[in-house]
């Protein structure tokens, strides 16, 4: 099967019952294919020349922007907890017993939260004009901008198009749904529980549902009917997780819901929540501490998976555990720890998420690391640029990736199973994190920093 047509089946699944989307779009987190891209023709050695337009944003943020037809749409929060900082907000103090403890605080919560804003910002795709943005009104009292905090933002979670209307969801503020042209349309609540480090995962789309892992919000999976936001489905008992849910097609051509929780991988049928499948996951360990003062954390997963051909790639673990990674052919029952699972390696990351390119499972967060997906086996490990604990998942494009960063630019590496570095382009006058994936629509990438949204390409 080639490439094209992969993409072809991909986005018609995604787009199965949706409005009109076309293949030059990037719907959601990681587009529609797991961060893969349709061969657009980006520039690999940038200049500065390459950067068609760049503007300075209503407001903070780490969610991605997402596109459909003419229009960008990402998240922001404005007038408290703009300031995101670079590198770990400190650590010291001693752990306790069953995770207490944690990171330090990193400064005071000197900000009045009842000036926060939470935004819906659309952008014009060729001009970076802002068209219009629409505030949600928050739900108080938030996770104190301080300690992790710090290095997030209260507009984590990537927006989700169906080429008609826009999903967006703020945590304990909710999900809520708006046309493309702005016009508000339901509200919904899926939980009011937050955490230190706030709230991350990106809702997707599926027929006529729309699927949240409201995780740290109430410790569940929530499926809400897109056109009135009533809730359709629940399933509780999630754990700590801000990875975000994927529809797989399995092998007969049947669609599963998978998402990376705390010590399993779980099938679901996506119609009606009901378990199909699970097996033993990846996880990063909690337990003892990071620092005093702090906060503390459990057993917890971030990163999200990606399919391909009806087979489930995850990555995860760090701390006192080993990182690793795990494939799983979907389609199974009941646990299939032993009958499904293809290979195990003793090789992952923590928060980032990984992207296939040729044959291989890339992923990179200060080291580049590739698998062979045929059995797990290294390919290679190389060493890129200096990183604790990247956040941003890389992309591919044909038969490169881009990898962009939280401090050091982008880098473009061929994909696949050799490692050769192409380019390094670093944001010159921008020192403001990244923490966002790119988007990559009709021969663009949108890059967005916590200050500036950028869109670059060949001229």
């Amino acid at each position: 099967m080639t490439t094209t047509t992969r993409f072809a089946m991909a986005l018609a699944l995604f787009t199965m019952g949706l409005g009109t989307l076309f293949a030059s779009d990037w719907p959601a987190f990681r587009g529609a294919r797991g961060g893969v891209a349709d061969d657009a023709d980006l520039p690999v050695k940038w200049t500065k020349d390459n950067v068609l337009w760049k503007i300075k944003l209503s407001g903070a943020g780490t969610s991605s922007p997402i596109t459909t037809g003419e229009k960008i749409f990402l998240t922001c929060n404005a007038e408290y907890g703009t300031s995101i900082t670079k590198g770990f907000s400190g650590f010291g103090g001693k752990g306790g017993k069953g995770g207490k403890g944690g990171f330090g605080k990193g400064g005071p919560d000197t900000g009045d939260q009842k000036k926060l804003k939470l935004l819906l910002v659309a952008i014009d795709r060729k001009s970076g004009a802002v068209l219009w943005q629409k505030e949600v009104q928050p739900k108080l009292p938030e996770t104190p901008f301080t300690g992790m905090m710090r290095e997030h933002s209260y507009a984590s979670a990537t927006p989700v198009t169906d080429g008609k209307n826009v999903y967006v969801f703020f945590g304990k503020s909710g999900v809520h749904a708006f046309d493309l042209d702005g016009k508000q349309l339901w509200s919904a609540d899926v939980g009011s529980t937050t955490h230190s480090w706030g709230s991350a995962a990106s809702p997707i789309v599926h027929n006529d549902l729309v699927i949240v892992n409201a995780a740290i919000e109430s410790k569940s999976l929530v499926a809400l009917d897109k056109n009135t936001g009533k809730e359709v489905w629940r399933k509780s008992g999630m754990g700590t997780t801000w990875a975000s849910p994927v529809i797989v097609e399995t092998k007969d051509g049947k669609h599963e819901l998978v998402v990376n929780l705390p010590g399993k991988i779980v099938g679901y049928d996506p119609d009606t929540g009901k378990e199909l499948w699970n097996c033993q996951g990846v996880t990063t360990p909690g337990g003892g501490g990071f620092g005093g003062g702090g906060f503390g954390y459990g057993p917890y997963t971030a990163s999200t998976p990606v399919a391909r051909d009806g087979v489930v790639y995850i990555i995860g673990g760090g701390g006192p555990t080993p990182a690793a990674s795990v494939a799983v052919k979907t389609g199974g029952r009941g646990d299939v720890s032993t009958s499904h699972v293809l290979w195990r390696a003793k090789v992952g990351a923590t928060n980032c998420s990984p992207v296939l390119s040729g044959d291989s499972l890339v992923w990179v967060d200060g080291t580049v690391t590739s698998l062979r997906i045929a059995d797990g086996k290294t390919a290679y490990k190389e060493r890129l640029y200096d990183a604790r604990n990247e956040y941003v998942s890389a992309v591919a494009n044909g038969d490169k990736i881009y990898a962009l960063t939280r401090y050091n630019g982008i880098y473009v590496i061929t994909g696949g199973s050799k490692f050769e570095k192409l380019a390094h382009f670093d944001f010159t006058g921008d020192t403001s994190i990244f923490n966002a994936s790119p988007a990559i629509a009709d021969g663009r990438m949108y890059l967005r920093s916590n200050e500036y949204l950028y869109c670059v390409g060949n001229k």
